[in-house]
């Protein structure tokens, strides 16, 4: 007898639960979304800061760098200093020898017969 008034309410509730089921999965839905999300953050944020040490090492090792690049340029540049007076030098002795040495003017030399040369 009360069966006309119960049923509305059964299939109101019903409907109700459906629903309140639905937002309750698309809730956990977006939850785990959001947990994912996080964890990315979180990944990168690590990234983000390893590559800043890296960055940071890589900046304190510059002066050093700079430093021993500088040091055989400087070593360079003295031994230049050192040699160049000795390399005039040796020119110098080649001109000399140059004007010392012996001089053929149309002079040819003949190659050696081949008997005499066993």
């Amino acid at each position: 007898m009360l069966d006309f008034v119960t049923r509305p309410i059964r299939w109101a509730l019903g409907v109700a639960e459906h629903d309140v089921a639905d937002v309750a999965r698309e809730t956990r839905d977006i939850e785990a979304d959001m947990l994912g999300a996080v964890e990315a953050i979180e990944a990168a944020t690590a990234s983000i800061e390893r590559h800043v040490e890296v960055i940071e090492s890589l900046a304190t090792s510059v002066d050093p760098l700079r430093a021993s690049v500088e040091r055989p340029t400087e070593t360079v540049q003295e031994l230049v200093s050192v040699l160049a007076p000795i390399a005039a030098v040796e020119r110098d002795v080649q001109r000399v020898g140059r004007l010392f040495g012996r001089r053929r003017h149309g002079e040819h030399e003949q190659p050696l017969p081949p008997d005499a040369a066993s």
